[in-house]
């Protein structure tokens, strides 16, 4: 018996320390570095051993999207939206990933416009400026501005080209809302763009991940590490360690919060 005992605790072990393959996009920006990294510690610490394959260094996001349809991505990480939760290719894990501060977004802008929104207090004056944001096609962030009046421009394509649009102000474009999350590392990359200084607009979304149907285990053993992650505290340790500087570099608590209304 206690032979027995031993063999099954053995199996039982092997069985969870087994490989979990996964095949992630990467970007030149570096912006898939937190949650490859949450990914890999939060399987780690649920007694996995995940493997880590990146087909290319530098995926544009619609290509991103487009390998995870084929199964040649295991998953990405993407705003959650009723579209994506229902397409029949993959499998949404309804975990936020970033505690809801990706939908807290602030804006890159011209350098010589920094003060163009110095006195917006309320959401009906920033749609009084009649500014037009730029996003990348079919972005959720175009339901929520449409939803409060705001104008936008969607670019199709690679949508990193909106950083250059905004710039140079082709198509009327004059700002790009980015996440907490995003925007330092984004002006770092775009140093010719200025962070504009006195606003965030927050809606209620997070990033979640979206795992390829041509892995369909893979969809339970990553939702039951992040439960785990969620639980242990090692999400928001990892979150607090990416952007605990981020909140005084952008003098986050002394800005104007203006609510969006957040479409279903």
């Amino acid at each position: 018996m206690w032979k027995l005992v031993v063999c099954l605790s053995l199996l039982s072990t092997q069985l969870m320390a087994a490989n979990v393959e996964l095949r992630l996009p990467a970007y030149s920006d570096d912006s898939h570095i937190y949650y490859h990294e949450l990914l890999e510690q939060a399987l780690l610490e649920a007694g996995h051993q995940p493997v880590i394959d990146i087909p290319s260094a530098n995926l544009p996001q619609k290509r991103a999207e487009s390998m995870l349809r084929n199964g040649q991505l295991s998953l990405v990480w993407l705003l959650a939206s009723a579209e994506r939760d229902n397409d029949p290719n993959f499998t949404p894990v309804k975990i936020g990933l970033t505690n809801g501060l990706i939908g807290h977004r602030l804006l890159l802008v011209p350098r010589s416009e920094v003060d163009a929104y110095r006195f917006v207090n309320t959401l009906e004056d920033f749609q009084k400026l009649n500014k037009t944001g730029g996003f990348g096609k079919n972005w959720f962030d175009v339901d929520v501005w449409q939803a409060n009046q705001l104008k936008t421009v969607e670019v199709d394509g690679e949508w990193r080209r909106l950083y250059k649009m905004v710039a140079n102000h082709k198509r009327g474009i004059d700002y790009f809302s980015r996440g907490f999350t995003e925007i330092i590392n984004d002006s770092l990359h775009h140093p010719y763009l200025a962070i504009e200084p006195y606003l965030i607009l927050q809606y209620e979304r997070d990033f979640q991940f979206y795992v390829s149907n041509s892995q369909p285990e893979l969809a339970a053993i990553i939702e039951d590490a992040l439960k785990k992650a969620e639980d242990s505290g090692l999400l928001d340790k990892l979150i607090e360690e990416y952007w605990r500087e981020d909140f005084d570099l952008l003098n986050y608590r002394r800005r104007v919060k203006i609510e969006l209304k957040t479409p279903q």
